[in-house]
């Protein structure tokens, strides 16, 4: 209330005011003259035009001086000017440097908002307007505050912390266009994933070529590899053929009176006939490999087979023994080499028991082994095979040395039963070997172990032993050799034993032993 007293005292004193009174009234029409009469020279007439309303008091009220937010106007009644309140929203200066259009608002300048003085943080600072100074600064704005990091838009989940802006990169792994040999990578000027060339080296099986395996990504490319194998479906005539479409593989058929590997070998052609089937058709006359060798040519015949054709008879030629020499073709057969520098200290057909093998009493048991005709095995259900019917010497003696022959090694636990060959003397210059040929049946360790020792002259050395699992199953004679030469002595032995470890031993039919020669070579 004491500023409209103020404003009424104002008012009151500006009406005391020399000049300022009460007007009379203002015409607002045009000049004097009657209407009859021709009004003079008219001249009063013309005034009419200048009949704009003007204030009522005698002064502009417009002009008188007034604090803020308050503007004198006239009262048309008391014909005074007056002070009021300037119009709500009409801009106002508070007199702070620290704030900005500020507005009226029932006479008192307020509101506006802080002054930046022009600037323009970024999104994790403010700016304060300090008054004392009139100058603005700028500060970290409040942690957690979400924020834009200008320049790049591949941070996401930003927010203010200590006034930089921080986030994670964005993830572009499953943005459009990655594939095997490209990768996602964020574009900061638009925040966009855009595909790259990437995994250089990497494979690619699902890209490029699905008919091709083993590729890898070379600059964004699907590459390289081998075509795929679809040879498990080629059957008769049918090829294994890749789907270039899905990779898959199928089978092709091949038309009738096309060529179809089943049926086609070196004498014959494979031909599918009408009913999808592939029939070999011969190539007579066509030499062919299977059946040639020095002393033979080979040649298709009219049933697609490979026969050999005698051929260089006379020609020198390779039996395959180490030990002969002058071999030469005669009718198909390399024959006719002469023995060249080889040497045998000893050896045994096993026709008989003349060079006397013996056979040192066993422990437990008897000693098993014996010397006698090759005789099958037969009922005992063994594990591996029988005894061999035959011996390997190509003679009618037939005999052998053996454990059980024609039977099966006694399951009782015992250790090494032998047999035990005469002195040898290999008090020889140059190299000493042992070879024999064997057919073994034996259980594995620690159930049963089978060896081959030399005599050295003043113990016993082994040369073989047999070992754990897998047992030694041999279902032929097979050729077996050793080189002796370290153990070689006037009074040289040999022998083979075998022994039973576990009362768990299978069933086998153990040794047979043929042909055993020590020599400086090996021949056999």
């Amino acid at each position: 209330m004491a500023i409209w007293k103020r404003l009424g005292a104002l008012a009151l004193v500006m009406m005391g005011l020399p000049g300022i009174g009460c007007a009379t009234s203002i015409e607002t029409d045009g000049g004097g003259g009657s209407s009859d009469g021709d009004g003079g020279d008219g001249a009063g007439g013309s005034g009419g035009a200048g009949g704009a309303p003007v204030s009522p008091c005698p002064v502009d009220c417009s002009t008188i001086q007034a604090p803020p937010c308050y503007s004198g106007t006239c009262n048309t009644t008391t014909l005074q000017c007056e002070i009021v309140p300037s119009p709500k929203g009409t801009l106002c200066e508070d007199g702070l440097f620290c704030t900005v259009g500020e507005t009226c608002e029932e006479g008192t300048c307020a509101g506006g908002y802080e002054n930046t003085c022009g600037m323009n943080p970024d999104s994790c600072s403010i700016v304060t307007c300090n008054e004392a100074t009139k100058a603005c600064s700028t500060k970290p704005g409040p942690d957690g505050t979400a924020c834009v990091l200008e320049g790049d838009l591949c941070l996401v989940n930003t927010v203010c912390k200590a006034g930089v802006c921080v986030g994670a990169q964005k993830d572009c792994f499953f943005a459009p266009g990655i594939d095997e040999c490209h990768v996602g990578v964020c574009n900061p000027t638009t925040g966009a994933c855009e595909p790259v060339p990437g995994n250089d080296g990497a494979a690619c099986p699902n890209s490029g070529d699905l008919c091709m395996v083993n590729k890898t990504c070379t600059g964004g490319i699907c590459q390289g590899g081998f075509p795929k194998n679809c040879s498990a479906l080629t059957n008769g005539c049918n090829i294994g053929t890749c789907d270039p479409v899905d990779g898959s593989c199928f089978q092709q058929a091949i038309p009738p009176g096309g060529m179809c590997a089943e049926a086609t070998d070196e004498c014959n052609t494979g031909y599918c006939d009408m009913n999808g089937a592939c029939i070999a058709s011969p190539n007579p006359g066509v030499a062919c490999a299977s059946a040639t060798d020095t002393c033979n040519n080979g040649f298709c015949d009219a049933n697609g087979s490979c026969v050999p054709t005698p051929t260089n008879d006379g020609g020198s030629c390779e039996d395959g023994n180490s030990c002969t020499l002058g071999e030469t073709c005669s009718a198909g057969a390399c024959t006719g080499g002469m023995m060249g520098n080889y040497v045998v200290y000893f050896s045994e057909s096993f026709a008989s028991n003349a060079a006397g093998w013996t056979f040192p009493p066993g422990q437990g048991i008897a000693n098993e082994w014996s010397i006698g005709p090759a005789m099958a095995s037969s009922g005992g259900f063994p594990v591996g095979n029988e005894d061999p019917a035959m011996d390997h010497t190509p003679t009618q003696d037939n005999g052998i040395a053996g454990v059980a022959i024609g039977g099966y090694a006694t399951e009782v636990i015992h250790p090494q039963h032998y047999i035990e060959s005469p002195a040898i003397n290999t008090d020889v210059m140059g190299p000493v070997y042992l070879e024999f040929w064997r057919w073994l049946n034996s259980d594995y360790t620690p159930y049963m172990q089978n060896t081959v020792d030399v005599w050295n002259g003043a113990s016993w050395i082994n040369i073989w032993s047999s070992g754990p699992s897998p047992a030694v199953q041999d279902a032929a004679w097979n050729h077996v050799s050793y080189d002796i030469t370290a153990h070689k002595n006037a009074a040289m032995k040999i022998r083979f034993g075998f022994d039973i470890q576990s009362s768990g031993v299978f069933t086998v039919s153990s040794w047979n032993i043929d042909d055993v020669v020590v020599g400086n070579a090996v021949c056999n």
